[in-house]
């Protein structure tokens, strides 16, 4: 009996030095038998995967029959043809890159994820600037997308008329000087800016350049920024922010406020309610993994909330959705004081309702949707720093983004793990895909260490121990033994 050859991928001609093959990405370790399909992208010993998100998951079996089929009147021959030329598509892609600038997997990756500007812009240095813009408002990126308009109406003013990428080192010099001392038009001084945003702008422009140079349109030796080579443009660091964060003793106080509604006499009912609500979203976003009040405008009573019993909240951070895959969900344990705030300014759990209403009012228009951000974070700040001066003697200038802070800060000092803190705050784990899952850290462990952001004694639920089997006796008494280090 002759056994007929099993083939595991598809492959294509080469492009220069890059080879490409379709394969099933078995790298995850998931509990099911399918697997999502891929392009293996090879130069010299390195590979990079690209996963096919329009392509149906496989089993292996499937997948290698398709692979290995070979005549023309096989059931499987139109899978395998159609897998070919999804194959050949990308091989075209890489092709036409390859044209601008040698291949390197880099370019590549930065390329297919950012394919899709190149739709929205003209061939040149502003048309790139301004495909950005499009991508991100597209992807309801709102206040990014902003900033890099006001970077942008910037540049246009003060570097005078690029066309084309006739685009350097002098052209950015003059912008930059324009924004560091300002110009005189008509008499005027104008264009001065704080060194903050003079850095925006310059790392605005920094990412347009960058993807200038992916595209192969400039070319890295005539790269205008660098922080340590003086001949270039240096672009201004942000103030260090080691201390804007307060301590577990101090988000215990202003709990304490919050739970006793301890407010001045003088202050007027009316006010007292609005900063009661406020102290409450801050200490929420405080608790709720140090997330922003855009967030906290979007967190939803959803499916994971009811299937947790109420004692957990998922959702998938606004900054970072639109350019990241799965490993972007936030998990926020339900701890008792999170839970106070909720009952306190939440609103009533029902399916898909959002936690937090007041925020956004009922408004789904992302651009009345971040004004309105922005003024409760306004109203936030001014109504913490008299919470502080007023209730507790502190002449600290407390914001929204102390609590994000206070979050990261305070686990680290209680000695929690880098990992799960990073985690917590959805920040990007690069290509170790074993940070994305989400049962790395089970509920358990997050309300441990959750609970360390407030020195409040928690309640432990009583054991009945004539209710317990063998099993659970034996469970408990190990723990006890454990505990008392015996």
């Amino acid at each position: 009996m002759i056994m007929k050859d099993l083939k595991t991928s598809i492959k294509c001609s080469k492009v220069d030095n890059c080879s490409l093959t379709l394969v099933l990405d078995k790298r995850t370790n998931k509990a099911t038998d399918v697997y999502p399909l891929a392009i293996c992208f090879q130069i010299a010993a390195k590979r990079y995967y690209y996963k096919l998100k329009d392509m149906d998951y496989q089993s292996e079996k499937y997948f290698n029959d398709v692979c290995s089929v070979k005549g023309a009147k096989s059931l499987l021959m139109p899978v395998r043809t159609e897998w070919q030329n999804v194959l050949e598509g990308y091989r075209e892609k890489v092709e036409k890159l390859s044209q601008r600038q040698p291949l390197t997997l880099e370019l590549i990756r930065t390329y297919l994820s950012g394919e899709a500007m190149e739709e929205h812009h003209e061939t040149s240095f502003i048309g790139v600037w301004e495909g950005i813009i499009a991508k991100m408002k597209s992807e309801d990126r709102v206040g990014t997308a902003e900033n890099y308009q006001w970077a942008l109406n910037s540049f246009q003013k003060y570097a005078g008329d690029v066309s084309g990428f006739k685009v350097d080192k002098n052209v950015i010099n003059k912008w930059n000087d324009a924004m560091q001392n300002g110009v005189y038009i008509d008499g005027v001084l104008t264009g001065k800016i704080a060194d903050a945003t003079r850095g925006m702008y310059l790392r605005t422009c920094r990412v347009v350049w960058n993807e200038c140079i992916r595209q192969g349109f400039l070319t890295e030796d005539k790269y205008p920024f660098s922080n340590k080579d003086k001949t270039l443009i240096s672009i201004p660091r942000g103030k260090r922010r080691q201390q804007s964060y307060l301590s577990v003793d101090e988000m215990t106080k202003l709990y304490q406020v919050f739970t006793e509604k301890n407010y001045p006499d003088t202050w007027d009912p009316a006010y007292k309610a609005r900063a009661h609500e406020s102290l409450g979203l801050f200490l929420a976003q405080y608790l709720c993994n140090g997330f922003n009040l855009t967030d906290a405008g979007r967190l939803q009573y959803n499916r994971t909330y009811f299937a947790e019993g109420g004692k957990a909240f998922e959702f998938m951070r606004k900054k970072t959705s639109a350019r990241s895959n799965d490993m972007s969900v936030v998990i926020v344990p339900i701890i008792e004081p999170l839970q106070v705030i909720l009952d306190e300014i939440g609103a009533k759990p029902e399916k898909d309702a959002y936690v937090f209403p007041q925020i956004f009012k009922g408004v789904t228009d992302e651009s009345q949707r971040r004004k309105m951000t922005v003024q409760e974070n306004s109203n936030i700040k001014d109504r913490m720093i008299r919470i502080c001066k007023d209730v507790l003697g502190w002449d600290k200038v407390v914001s929204g983004t102390w609590a994000r802070h206070s979050f990261a800060t305070n686990l680290k000092l209680a000695g929690v793990e880098e990992q799960y803190i990073s985690e917590s705050m959805a920040h990007s784990h690069g290509n170790d895909v074993t940070c994305g899952y989400q049962d790395m850290y089970p509920l358990e462990i997050r309300f441990r260490n959750n609970s360390k952001l407030l020195n409040i004694g928690q309640k432990e639920e009583s054991i009945n121990i004539d209710k317990l089997s063998k099993k659970e006796m034996k469970e408990l008494l190990l723990k006890m033994m454990t505990e008392k280090g015996i």
